[in-house]
């Protein structure tokens, strides 16, 4: 589908600073508007909020125009490319709005909440022959490349399994988007598919592959007891090449973050998998590897942060006229199999509790 670009930032060269456009004006919407300054290759020229003192707020400091009209703002501002952090049940509306009208979109993943919607985003962009993006971050930092690189190599001889989790507790109210069914809520869809996406993109490698297929799946978790979202969930997936991943996420347990690839020969684990750099405290991106000689480590470093990647990625994505990168980052067919993956384990899910009852 589309033409591709590769996504490392050192094979990035951009002339132009890219105007943005900023539609949500939540914590990572303004991560995300930070971060795109360090690239020197864009700037939030525009934000996006139905509350129109949210807008001004989050603007003012930026000097950023506000808007509470998507329409208006699609229709009549200057805009180079769109990024949505809004709640997940609002993604694939945007999206759809924006590349209709030819705007250049990266959006927050996950596109939409449904495999059919993620479908529709995507189908929209080719249509239209406009730039989409699903924003894997984590894909643009260079461990990723590393990771697969010494895969591919025989580092720890054939791939057997796979292990990886993401989980932070979350004490937050009800109809927060984290626990509301109304916006997307519960584990899977809000951090679910970065141990989902990371599995199928290592499991892939062990047929040269740019990502393996699950195939069947077996799932159990915790539901919220008060908006019967999925609150901790966990699954034995299985691909269509025979590799195996224990996969887990959770919102009301502090998991942190892992990614365990287990070979004939070794292991190869990735401590921080999903970190994205975009602020002081975050950790250094490291590479076990644990083999008959012993234990090593290597540090990766990343020239600036994931986020600051992403972002200068998509403005030579869009000079380039391409419609979507290339892996390992997330292209439009992955991102169609991680939507239908992470269907399938809510679906798992739901069928065990059935069968618990």
């Amino acid at each position: 589908m589309g033409r591709h670009l590769y996504c490392r930032g050192s094979e990035v060269d951009v002339s132009n600073a890219t105007r943005w456009a900023i539609a949500g004006t939540g914590r990572i919407s303004g991560l995300f508007a930070d971060c795109i300054t360090r690239t020197g290759s864009g700037l939030a020229a525009h934000v996006l909020s139905r509350t129109p003192e949210d807008a001004e707020a989050f603007a003012g400091p930026r000097g950023a125009t506000p808007w509470s009209d998507q329409r208006s703002m699609l229709s009549g501002a200057e805009i180079d490319a769109l990024y949505i952090g809004t709640p997940h049940s609002e993604h694939a509306e945007l999206a759809i709005q924006a590349l209709s009208v030819g705007v250049p979109v990266l959006c927050e993943k996950p596109l939409s909440c449904s495999g059919a919607g993620t479908l529709a985003v995507v189908m929209a962009a080719h249509q239209n022959g406009t730039a989409l993006v699903e924003g894997w971050m984590y894909r643009f930092h260079p461990q990723v490349e590393r990771l697969l690189e010494r895969l591919r190599s025989g580092a720890i001889g054939e791939l057997r399994s796979i292990r990886s989790s993401f989980g932070f507790r979350a004490d937050v109210a009800a109809d927060h988007r984290l626990r509301n069914p109304k916006l997307g809520g519960g584990a899977i869809l809000d951090i679910g598919g970065y141990p989902m996406s990371a599995s199928m993109l290592v499991a892939g490698c062990a047929d040269d592959r740019d990502f393996a297929r699950p195939k069947s799946m077996e799932a159990v978790g915790i539901f919220d007891p008060v908006t019967d979202v999925d609150a901790d969930a966990a699954a034995t997936v299985t691909f269509d090449n025979g590799i195996e991943a224990e996969i887990r996420c959770s919102i009301i347990e502090d998991l942190g973050t892992e990614l365990r690839c287990e070979g004939t020969e070794g292991v190869l684990t990735l401590a921080h998998p999903f970190t994205h750099g975009g602020r002081p405290d975050d950790p250094v991106a490291t590479i076990e590897h644990a083999g008959p000689d012993g234990t090593t480590t290597e540090t990766v470093p990343a020239e600036l942060d994931c986020f600051s990647l992403e972002a200068r990625a998509m403005s030579a994505l869009i000079e380039s006229g391409a419609l979507q990168p290339h892996p390992p980052c997330v292209a439009h067919e992955e991102s169609v199999t991680i939507a239908g993956a992470l269907e399938s384990w809510r679906g798992a899910l739901e069928q065990a509790r059935k069968d618990r009852t």
